[in-house]
């Protein structure tokens, strides 16, 4: 299994389109909403998440160096894709990002109290429940030992 970060292209946007959580993971907004939010704030910064040739997933990110953070807006792994590791694999890639950038010394992400799934992978792969919530979500870190 080898996993990468894409660009959103021509070539790929439908395919991009056509991912779906699960009925019982509304938790993160559509694909659609998410590309054409970035194109309106270019700050953000949109993946497809592949397997070999294949996408997988999608995930949305800034760099914001005034809180010298990563901060992850969106990610979610195809329904027909869940429980494989693409999740916790597209995770180490977005890690490696930051990792690369000196300015970058954590990883901020905030989810929907009730994504339990969610919640579960993120604290498994090392983030912290700063206990606190921001526009009705729970915030995670991960602070970067570099």
């Amino acid at each position: 299994m080898s996993i990468s970060l894409r660009d959103i292209t021509q070539d790929n946007f439908n395919t991009c389109m056509r991912l779906s959580v699960r009925k019982d993971q509304p938790f993160v907004a559509s694909n659609a909403y998410s590309v054409a939010e970035s194109k309106l704030f270019p700050q953000w910064i949109t993946k497809a998440i592949y397997s070999d040739e294949e996408m997988v997933g999608f995930m949305m990110y800034e760099m914001n160096y005034e809180e010298n953070e990563l901060y992850l807006c969106r990610f979610m792994i195809d329904q027909n894709h869940q429980g494989k590791g693409y999740g916790k694999a597209a995770l180490d890639l977005l890690k490696e990002i930051a990792m690369e950038d000196e300015k970058i010394n954590q990883i901020k992400l905030s989810t929907a109290p009730d994504n339990q799934n969610g919640i579960r992978i993120y604290e498994k792969f090392g983030f912290v429940d700063m206990k606190y919530m921001e526009d009705d979500e729970e915030v995670f870190v991960l602070h970067l030992k570099k």
